[in-house]
């Protein structure tokens, strides 16, 4: 895991926030996934898996993410 490689966490920031979308492998007939992870001060806090119900990799894709300032 990255956040346990100290070259990396030094040249990062130890207290960096980071949202990660990970496209996983797939196998014939099985639903492609997305994995998210969300780390705040550098700390990982909830990760979770999502099922698509499109193929990413049929077509090129643009994905957005809208931040909601408090």
């Amino acid at each position: 895991m990255i956040m346990q490689n100290p070259s990396f966490r030094k040249w990062c920031g130890a207290e960096r926030d980071e949202l990660d979308f990970e496209f996983l492998g797939n196998k014939t007939g099985e639903p492609y996934l997305i994995q998210t992870n969300v780390y705040k001060n550098g700390t990982r806090g909830r990760n979770m898996r999502h099922m698509l119900w499109f193929d990413p990799a049929e077509d090129y894709h643009t994905y957005s993410i809208q931040q909601e300032l408090e």
